[in-house]
């Protein structure tokens, strides 16, 4: 982009220059051919004005005569190929300018164009670049809820591994409370069994 609007700034100065160049060039040219329609005008005055200075029918002899009608007619002449001139120039540089008027439209069409296209694939790039960060972002929330629960699932297995601990020291203990009781159950049948063995025979001494 920066070249390009490089490029547009030294071809318009470029442009602005041969465009001023091109008018003086018109000014000079539109100079001399208004000088000579000028003297043409006063010369077929001279001839053939009202109050005109040469008469042809007054000439002394006819090479007078005949140097009058040349410069009559060499005036004419001059008048008719002046105007058309000037008529003619004024055509071109009307021509020329709506051309110039006419390239610089176009010129600034595709420029104008090419911004738009420019504009568009931009646009449409940052469409993607925004598609694709609401994807990702779309991803990292199923991936933070994934997380969420696997640490729900961690919290719980923690948690079933504590009552498992605790389940499991409850059962301990209780196994340890049956042995000890089951012992105490034996002692207590080996000394009632002792106590019957002393009571046994003094009964049969009674006897």
């Amino acid at each position: 982009k920066k070249t390009y609007q490089r490029s547009t700034g030294s071809s318009g100065i470029n442009a602005e220059y041969g465009g001023s160049y091109v008018n003086w060039i018109f000014i000079c040219f539109l100079s001399c051919l208004v000088v000579l329609f000028a003297d043409s005008i006063r010369e077929m005055y001279v001839y053939t004005g009202k109050d005109k200075q040469v008469d042809v029918a007054g000439a002394s002899t006819p090479a007078a005569q005949e140097h009058i009608l040349m410069r009559l007619f060499r005036a004419q002449r001059n008048f008719y190929i002046t105007g058309i001139s000037l008529f003619l120039l004024i055509v071109l540089r009307t021509m020329l300018t709506r051309v110039s008027r006419v390239a610089r439209l176009e010129a600034n069409y595709e420029a104008m164009q090419k911004q738009a296209v420019s504009a568009g694939s931009m646009n449409k790039k940052l469409l993607d670049e925004n598609s694709a960060l609401k994807k990702m972002t779309e991803g990292k929330e199923d991936m933070v809820e994934e997380v969420k629960k696997m640490e729900e699932l961690k919290d719980q297995v923690k948690a079933a591994e504590k009552k498992a601990a605790t389940s499991k020291a409850d059962a301990e203990a209780m196994r340890k409370q049956s042995e000890n009781l089951t012992m105490e159950y034996d002692r207590l049948l080996i000394e009632h069994q002792k106590l019957q063995d002393l009571i046994t025979p003094s009964d049969k001494k009674d006897d």
